[in-house]
């Protein structure tokens, strides 16, 4: 399991039971949750597709792609799942933006990300301040 406290432990033990359930009654080609490796899979066999975010699965699984582009450094970087878009602006936010590419975002991911980075830039200064 993960390295986690008991409440998202028993999360993940729902989920789990719930995607077997599914595959069980449904059809074993609907995404579901390995528990035992805590990845979210698609399929069986050599077709299995396994990730950590059970987006890009769904996508994959309807036959849509979601898109996510903003510039960093000059160059366009393009990510399928938003969760990774909130990693990248902890790491970049210095340098990432959005302008340009607002259409690939909704008004609350936007506010989202900017009020990130406002926080990360509010957060380096205080320990610039502080000489840390």
């Amino acid at each position: 399991m993960c390295d986690c406290n008991d409440r998202t432990k028993a999360r993940y033990v729902q989920i789990d039971r719930a995607t077997k359930l599914c595959r069980k009654v449904i059809d074993t080609t609907v995404p579901w949750y390995d528990g035992k490796r805590q990845v979210w899979c698609l399929g069986e066999g050599s077709g299995r597709r396994e990730d950590v975010y059970l987006d890009r699965l769904v996508q994959k699984f309807a036959g849509v792609e979601m898109r996510y582009r903003y510039s960093w450094k000059g160059e366009t970087v393009t990510r399928q799942v938003f969760a990774e878009v909130l990693e990248d602006m902890v790491s970049r936010y210095e340098s990432m933006s959005i302008v340009g590419f607002e259409e690939d975002y909704n008004g609350q991911q936007r506010k989202w990300l900017e009020q990130i980075r406002d926080k990360m830039k509010l957060v380096k200064s205080r320990k610039k301040e502080n000489g840390e």
